[in-house]
């Protein structure tokens, strides 16, 4: 009887798409910063006649008779032309799959993607390859980004990890939701990642490759105008600071706009050229500039730097988050684990010790009215780089020093990869934002509740990250549009 290897559905690019990865089965062995998809004026691809070679390989490698089926992978190729495959489509992990990630992991004909004769930094492709007739065939399949837009249109469902728990959601009806995207409002596309609430109240939104303010009524085009933008220009990353200054990252370089002009800043005088995060310490004045160059911080005007030059016992210079707490007491998470320097300047790596947060890197933080410290957490270094629901989940330093871990396995937690949490300080609760599960309330005792696009009016289960304004109302930036949550 004739094998069939069922690997993929082949619709282009279905809701499935977490964060920057566009097919299901996620990888975590890449070094995965901001990236563009499939762009540029001359796209990444490779060298056809040494790909042949890859084909050849594999060919000669497996053994296919009877298989039939095919397989996608999202591949990031870097400037200097090294890839690394970013998803794919086998859920089932095929031994073909395995193997033809290597291959493609090792392959040297790479060639990067090029934006106005400027060679892009990283950008992702897709590769298809097809089992017929006994013979593996691969090759380039280009993203229809009109396609892909839509593809957002209709919300993946959520992916609940707990089993165990059961969710009462006793106070979802106590909460007024409200939606804005692009078919109820002027918003221009709903993919919504980052968010920022000004000085004003003004609310401030990336969306895809712009930038828009909302009054409340009306989304206002707010793009910076001093660089020409080119055929692809997106907003990475967004922050408000006490000063009403508005920061982003946008293509290569960091910007500010102070209401009426647009800035933008040397990267051979501030010492960056981008950010993981940006981040306003509101008690310190200090902006966070989070980067492969350490810790940049800007404050009344001048930059400085925080790296392992400087402080020996920062894990990596390569600084995902950072954030002042309440006694000065500086926390910096990096790809390779976290660190508290103290108000004395005296620098501790959680590396050596035992606690939850050893192996961990802190990717969000709050702080409540008694010191207690809210921390979400990526674990670094997975034994199982296949594994989906990971060690994370949130972590919980109490005023008396003792840290607590709440996973899928001893709470609430829906599923352990958190992408932000907020402290409610007028419920005396944490909100937590997921990408699988949507959004958790926690009131930091034994209730948890879970809302998503199944079971509330939030449209979806991929929340990128979220803001209080002035009132205490809750914004979801998502891949949905915008959504307000407000206490009835």
């Amino acid at each position: 009887m004739k094998r069939s290897l069922i690997l993929l559905s082949f619709a282009l690019l279905s809701g499935n798409a977490y964060s920057q990865n566009i097919f299901p089965v996620k990888l975590n062995s890449c070094k995965v910063e901001k990236f563009c998809l499939d762009c540029g004026d001359i796209k990444a691809g490779y060298d056809k006649k040494d790909f042949q070679n890859v084909t050849d390989r594999l060919n000669s490698s497996l053994n296919l008779k009877g298989i039939s089926g095919g397989i996608k992978f999202q591949v990031l190729i870097d400037s200097t032309g090294k890839a690394c495959v970013l998803s794919h489509t086998d859920q089932s992990n095929n031994i073909i799959t395995q193997k033809i990630i290597d291959e493609l992991n090792s392959f040297k004909g790479w060639k990067p993607a090029a934006t106005s004769n400027k060679t892009e930094e990283k950008s992702s492709i897709t590769l298809a390859f097809l089992i017929k007739d006994n013979t593996i065939r691969g090759q380039v399949e280009r993203v229809d980004m009109n396609v892909f837009k839509k593809s957002f249109d209709t919300p993946k469902k959520p992916e609940i990890f707990n089993k165990s728990y059961k969710y009462k959601n006793e106070n979802l009806n106590h909460y007024k939701i409200t939606v804005w995207n692009s078919k109820n409002s002027n918003l221009p596309n709903n993919m919504t990642d980052h968010i920022a609430i000004d000085g004003n109240g003004l609310i401030w939104l990336t969306v895809d490759e712009g930038l828009v303010k909302f009054d409340g009524n009306t989304f206002i085009n707010s793009e910076q105008n001093i660089t020409d933008k080119g055929k692809f220009f997106a907003y990475y990353e967004l922050e408000s600071d006490n000063n009403n200054l508005k920061w982003v990252y946008g293509k290569s370089n960091i910007y500010s706009f102070n209401d009426k002009e647009w800035t933008i800043y040397d990267p051979k005088v501030i010492g960056i050229d981008g950010a993981y995060e940006i981040i306003n310490n509101a008690k310190t004045g200090e902006v966070f500039f989070c980067s492969d160059e350490g810790l940049t911080i800007f404050k009344d005007g001048k930059w400085s730097n925080i790296n392992k030059d400087k402080v020996d016992a920062l894990p990596s210079n390569r600084v995902s988050y950072a954030k002042r707490d309440s006694k000065n007491r500086l926390w910096i998470g990096t790809f390779s684990g976290s660190i508290m320097i103290d108000e004395n300047g005296k620098a501790s790596s959680f590396e050596s010790s035992d606690t939850v947060l050893k192996g961990k890197s802190i990717t969000s933080m709050d702080e409540d009215e008694e010191g207690n410290l809210y921390f979400t957490l990526y674990e670094i270094n997975r034994a199982d780089k296949q594994k989906v629901n990971n060690n994370e989940g949130i972590a919980i330093r109490y005023n008396d020093g003792t840290i607590k871990q709440f996973t899928t396995e001893n709470s609430g937690m829906p599923f352990n990869h958190a992408n932000c949490i907020l402290y409610d300080k007028k419920e005396k609760i944490v909100w937590i934002s997921t990408d699988r599960a949507g959004l958790v309330r926690f009131d930091l005792k034994e209730n948890w509740e879970n809302y998503h696009n199944e079971n509330s009016q939030i449209p979806t289960s991929y929340i990128s990250t979220m803001k209080f304004d002035k009132n205490g109302n809750l914004y979801l930036a998502t891949r949905q549009g915008l959504v307000k949550i407000e206490r009835k």
